[in-house]
């Protein structure tokens, strides 16, 4: 038991780490203005199995499609507006 509670105590603490690791990248992307939840998107989608990913992807080109379709942006006040 003793050899699993150190072990197990072993991965946390590198987890730990890693947590903090990841923050420090997230405020060093904060910093540079950067889209941090766009970035943590991104960051996820790099791990995600393609099949998943794939799925993801055309779930998103549908929402695209239907939200064109009923004009969500022009009924939202979302589109830009023309050059003037």
């Amino acid at each position: 038991m003793k050899h699993y509670a150190e072990q197990l105590r072993d991965v946390m603490m590198r987890m730990e780490d890693l947590r903090i690791e990841a923050g420090a990248i997230i405020e060093a992307a904060k910093d540079a203005k950067v889209n941090v939840r766009a970035l943590r998107k991104v960051a996820k989608e790099l791990i995600t199995d393609a099949g998943k990913l794939a799925k993801l992807y055309d779930d998103e080109d549908q929402l695209d499609m239907f939200r064109a379709e009923v004009g969500i942006k022009k009924r939202k006040g979302l589109e830009l507006e023309a050059a003037e």
